[in-house]
Formats: C-alpha cells, structure tokens, sequence
C-alpha cells in the first residue's frame, strides 16, 4: 500500500464517538507500542484531537485498516461495527495532501486555527521516542510541520475567531448580545481553558471564577484574571450567581452532571444559564440540556460560528492550499526518487562492472597506469549516468518514474545477478 492515512474528524463523526475513540496521551503510547510490537506496519503515528483521530503509517505489507481497526477494539473496548463507518481511509500522494491540510489547519473544525501544529508535532514526537517511525515517516512528518508554519506565515488564514475557544466565546456573544457586565465560571487550567480566558476578558466578560485541580495554577490564573479560584468541589455552590459556564478539562468523563445542574436552578428562579463545553471526551453530561433554562453547547455546536468567519477567508485558504499542493509535489518528488535508488544503485553498478572489465583489458594492452584509468572511467561514468538521472529528477516531479525505472531493469537486465559480458 505505500503510504496511508486511517482516521475520523469532526465532518462526519459526532462528539459521541470521537469522545470514545480519544487517545489519551498514556493511551497514545500503549497504541504506539502495541503497534510497534505487531510488526504489521513499517512505521506508524497516532494524532488525536478533540475533533479528530488519525493514524498515520507505512506499509509494503497490505492492508493496514484491519490492524488499526483491532487497536481500536483492544485499546478502547468498543465493537468496530460502532465506529469503522466513519473512517476514511487516504493512499499515497491523497494521504500526504491530507496531512499537509491537517498541518495547515485546512481540514479544523475552525479552518486557520493554529492549535493544530503544536498538536501534531507533539504526535510527531511521542511516535518518535516509541520508535515507530523512520526515515520516510520522519521525512513527512517534517515536510507537515514547515508546511503547516508556512501557510501561517505567507497568508493572513489565522485572522478572527480561529480557534475552538475564540468561536466559542463568539458564539456566547451571538447568545448575550455583549458579554459586559456577564458572569462567567470557566472550568480548567489547561491550554484550552488559558486561551478562552484570554477571549473572555477581550469580550469584556466578568470573569468571576475558575475551578481546576491544580491549585497552585488555578489560584495563579484567577489573580491574573481578577477572579475567585474554587477547587472542583466547590464550584457547584457558586453556579447560582454565574450567566455562562465554559468547561474545558482534561478529565475523560463528565464533570458537571445532571443532578449537580438541576440542584442549582431552582435557587436561579429560572434565569437561564448557558454551558459551553469545548472539552472532548466531553465534561459536560448531555443529559443536562433536558432541564428547563439550561441551554448546553458542546464543540460540535460551533460549526455554524466558525462557517460564517470560513466565507471571509476564502481568498486566504485558496493561497493556503496552493502552498499545501506545491508541498506535496515536492514530497512526492523526493519519495518517487528515493523509489528508484534501489535501481539507480543497481544501474551503477552494472556501468561499474563494464567499464572495469573494459578498461582492465585497455590497460593490458596499452600500460594504462591505475590512476589515470580510474580518472577516465570516472568521467565516462558520470557523462553516462548524467542523463538518467535528469530523467529521472524530471520524471518525478510528475509521477513518472516507474516507468523509467521499468526501461533500466529491461534493456539492462537489472534484475539479475549476471555479471556483464565482456566478451566481443
């Protein structure tokens, strides 16, 4: 198969099931090992996200699907007729481009975030301390990862709300009209949780309280924000004065349940309150939604905020993608050469062997010194090798060179350990 991208994102799979198919970066390691351990697939990479699972991978060995599919399975303890018809499976020169839009933040639920390369570098990394990935996956991930840093850097694709919290504080002041004077709890310290804060206070919202286990950078963040800190068994008793919760946790189950949400509204007389959960697996259990004036939003529920900025970057993404599609040209030119040095190596040593057998009988015939045979031969070698080669160079920049690898193993017999004739 060659190179192959295996995977689900946030187009077709719905926050349930990516919430149940998350790595974890602990489980992230036990997926790279055990894959490791198969020996299945030559070299192998795991990106999991809050809107996508993607792995990554090498074979001259068939089909890889059946292998992830039963990674999955063992690893997550879900049946496969759950999940395998979201998955999409992308070959060769399709898996590459895939990656590099990836990389870009073309294929994000809000296309032009950034937030995507630190991600997928971190992927790039743990598959490289596992040792699951080589020269050729090391090569792409590489490739990805300046061409993901150079549509941020040659487009303006990264103007307006262009991350997860960013929509999702626009998206509460779709709700609110303005933010001013609006009380907010966010739930978390984390990367996410840092960057919605930041929005919050650009919105104007009154950042009243953060929760988080981590007491010492919970306490940290609220003094920056001008907010309390509550640990996370605390923050219940303070959701009655709050107008918009935003959780975004690390935690692989839901932290704010339906009866923890029920218990407060009684004491809002039925002021409505606003949850947004940005986390995946999600902190927020659905079934909270059901309760009268509580309105959830998870990140599913962003789509239509992030669309309606998408129609104001058009100009930018098309310049994005014209730098992903040179990209991938220049990959593929390089993958399609290192295909043919097997017989590019195989061509030059049949010339080795001709020109040493000719040249052995001159130099009997004629008292060529070594030194001076060699100099010739060397020249001879290098004006007979130049032309394939640019050929070859060419070639690949277009998908043609098997064919001219297919003409040197036939009119050269590559194929065989036979010596060259030299006999007239």
């Amino acid at each position: 198969m060659g190179l192959f991208v295996i995977g689900l994102n946030h187009k077709e799979c719905p926050v349930e099931v990516r919430e149940r198919l998350h790595f974890s970066a602990q489980l992230a390691e036990k997926a790279l090992t055990a894959m490791k351990e198969a020996g299945d697939i030559s070299e192998f990479a795991l990106l999991s996200t809050c809107n996508r699972v993607e792995f990554y991978g090498y074979t001259e060995q068939g089909q890889p699907r059946e292998a992830v599919l039963a990674l999955i399975e063992s690893l997550h303890g879900i049946r496969r007729n759950e999940f395998e018809h979201f998955l999409y499976l992308h070959e060769s020169k399709d898996a590459v481009r895939h990656l590099f839009r990836v990389a870009a933040g073309l294929d994000s639920l809000v296309v032009g975030e950034n937030e995507i390369l630190g991600q997928l570098r971190d992927a790039f990394k743990a598959a490289n301390q596992a040792g699951t990935i080589h020269s050729l996956l090391y090569r792409l991930m590489e490739k990805a990862l300046k061409t993901g840093k150079e549509v941020q850097t040659r487009t303006k694709i990264a103007q307006g709300a262009v991350s997860i919290p960013a929509v999702a504080v626009e998206l509460a002041e779709k709700i609110f009209g303005t933010l001013s004077g609006e009380k907010v709890m966010v739930l978390g310290t984390g990367e996410m949780s840092v960057l919605t804060l930041k929005n919050l206070r650009t919105a104007g919202a009154d950042i009243a309280y953060i929760a988080s286990r981590n007491e010492e950078k919970g306490r940290a963040l609220a003094k920056e924000y001008g907010a309390i800190w509550l640990s996370m068994e605390e923050w219940q008793r303070e959701l009655t004065g709050v107008d918009i919760l935003i959780a975004s946790t690390a935690a692989p189950y839901p932290i704010v349940l339906k009866t923890h949400v029920a218990g407060v509204m009684a004491a809002r007389r039925r002021r409505p309150v606003f949850l947004i959960d940005i986390a995946v697996p999600r902190n927020i259990e659905p079934e909270v939604n059901q309760i009268d004036d509580v309105f959830l939003y998870n990140v599913d529920d962003l789509k239509g905020v992030s669309a309606a900025n998408l129609k104001l970057r058009r100009g930018e993404i098309r310049a994005a993608d014209d730098i992903v599609d040179q990209a991938v040209i220049q990959f593929q030119s390089w993958f399609e050469q290192l295909a043919a040095r097997p017989t590019v190596e195989r061509f030059e040593e049949f010339l080795e062997q001709v020109l040493q057998a000719e040249f052995a009988e001159l130099a009997r015939e004629t008292g060529l010194c070594e030194e001076r045979k060699q100099q010739i031969m060397n020249r001879l070698k290098a004006k007979i090798l130049h032309r394939p080669f640019e050929k070859i160079k060419e070639a690949s920049k277009n998908g043609g060179v098997k064919k001219h690898v297919e003409a040197l193993h036939s009119l050269f017999n590559l194929d065989t350990d036979q010596a060259p004739s030299t006999k007239h």
